[in-house]
């Protein structure tokens, strides 16, 4: 019998043997790859010319991009646009545009090198893939208490000519905490005296979509640079940190939300295709081809068992949550559809539309329940539930509604300078006199009021107390 000492030896001799291995075999740039890109893709992509600001011809330059963001992302390959301009069956489109074109061999191994992590060279080791270390957290239905952010980086406010409009603004479930959008960055406050708690980055451009996950924990922002680049950004509600990001587009995503569980994000933009990827690595798991336009807006249900996706000619869907598989149609907007609303019991789904309509959805059958035409002049530009089943609208008439949950209206609210949470960071677009509009609405998880962003990039709030 061998003693312990020898065993260790040998287990420390194995492991030696198997990572000398795993660096032979793995594929890298200086080796392998540069070769590839310098002799295919040097011409345009090279150190005398950089069409679209791209360079190969270097470590450093591929790994940076072009001008439209990143072209290859660790451990996936499916998913780096390297990959798919080389291979694009679109002869248009296909990379280089002249020349012998890759061959199989090469393709391959340049996905080799991306899946394997792009080591720069044999002594490098695996980049980080974007979505690692982000793993679900099932949060049980009776547990209110949901973090707060402590501690957040300092960020410094870029300087903008104009104010910069709140194009998303979410309210946690579990806390009092709000996130609203600015440039390249998110602001989380406290919706109930605008206390700033700090700011999270999101340099891949626009924060147009902004959603907190059920848990209260994660805090989605969707959006990006538009006609360059879309994603999805998951971070740490507590710390402010990145978790996860998801999705490559060529164009800003418009439309997103993260499943209950917290497994997998659901996206909408002007592909027309509805995706939804893993949480967990990243990956493309379903992907609907059903929308005729743009997708506008988009929601899970609070039970998980429904995604509804709505486009830009009002067309509205039910899916399966979880497979994705087609459940019911809605038909009754005429324009585009701004807004989807789960309430709380996940039976009922309310919509809002440029058309002025807002509609209350029974999901078992997709009957209309409740409909009101004209709701606001103009159009309706968003919606938001409260706990108890009441729903709040904005509009371009500058006017915040409350239905109840009957669908009667209960109140109504106007912008004033007794309403305002969060000044403008820009004055000079109030000075033109230019009327804002009422961007986002929601209803904070405490149901005392109800919050709304406008175009100039200031707060409203307002309160619900049933005696004022």
């Amino acid at each position: 019998m061998k003693s312990v000492s020898s065993w260790t030896t040998l287990v420390v001799a194995l492991s030696i043997c198997i990572d000398a291995a795993a660096q032979e075999t793995a594929v890298n740039y200086d080796e392998q790859i540069a070769a590839i890109l310098k002799s295919k893709c040097g011409t345009c992509h090279g150190d005398g010319k950089q069409e679209s600001g791209l360079s190969v011809t270097s470590y450093a330059g591929i790994i940076k991009g072009s001008g439209s963001g990143p072209i290859v992302l660790a451990g996936q390959s499916t998913t780096s646009r390297l990959i798919e301009v080389i291979t694009s069956e679109d002869e248009s489109q296909r990379m280089p545009p002249e020349g012998d074109r890759l061959t199989e061999a090469q393709i391959a191994s340049i996905k080799k090198w991306i899946d394997s992590g792009l080591r720069e060279n044999a002594g490098s080791s695996a980049a980080q893939r974007r979505t690692l270390g982000f793993k679900p957290m099932a949060m049980p239905a009776s547990t209110l208490a949901g973090p707060v952010p402590k501690g957040l980086p300092e960020l410094n406010r870029p300087q903008v000519k104009r104010a910069y409009p709140i194009l998303g603004l979410a309210t946690s479930l579990r806390a009092q905490v709000a996130a609203f959008s600015s440039y390249q960055s998110i602001e989380l406050i406290d919706p109930s005296t605008g206390r700033e708690f700090g700011r999270v980055p999101f340099p891949e451009g626009e924060p147009l979509v902004l959603k907190f996950s059920h848990s209260g924990r994660i805090l989605l922002a969707g959006g990006g640079k538009p006609v360059q680049n879309g994603s999805v950004v998951l971070y740490d509600v507590s710390s402010g940190n990145r978790l996860a990001s998801v999705a490559d587009e060529p164009d800003a995503i418009m439309a997103a939300d993260i499943s209950p569980d917290e497994t997998s994000v659901a996206i909408g933009c002007t592909s027309r295709l509805v995706k939804v990827y893993s949480t967990q690595d990243g990956r493309l798991m379903t992907s609907i081809d059903k929308h005729t336009d743009w997708i506008t807006a988009l929601a899970y249900s609070p039970d998980g068992k429904y995604l509804a996706t709505a486009d830009r000619i009002g067309n509205i869907y039910l899916w399966d949550g979880k497979s994705g598989g087609a459940l019911l149609a809605f038909s009754a907007h005429k324009k585009s559809v701004r807004s989807l609303a789960w309430r709380s019991d996940s039976l009922m789904l309310a919509s809002c539309g440029e058309d002025g309509l807002i509609v209350w959805w029974d999901i078992k059958d997709g009957w209309p329940v409740i409909q009101k035409p004209s709701s606001h002049a103009g159009g309706v530009l968003d919606i938001s539930f409260g706990s108890q089943g009441e729903l709040a609208s904005s509009g371009r008439d500058g006017i915040v509604r409350v239905w109840a949950a009957d669908g009667s209206e209960s109140k109504q609210f106007s912008m004033d300078p007794k309403s305002l949470l969060i000044a403008s960071q820009n004055s000079k677009d109030q000075r033109l006199g230019i009327k804002p509009l009422l961007l986002r609405v929601v209803i904070p998880n405490d149901n005392r009021s109800v919050i709304a962003g406008d175009s100039l990039g200031r707060l409203h709030r307002w309160s619900l107390d049933p005696t004022q």
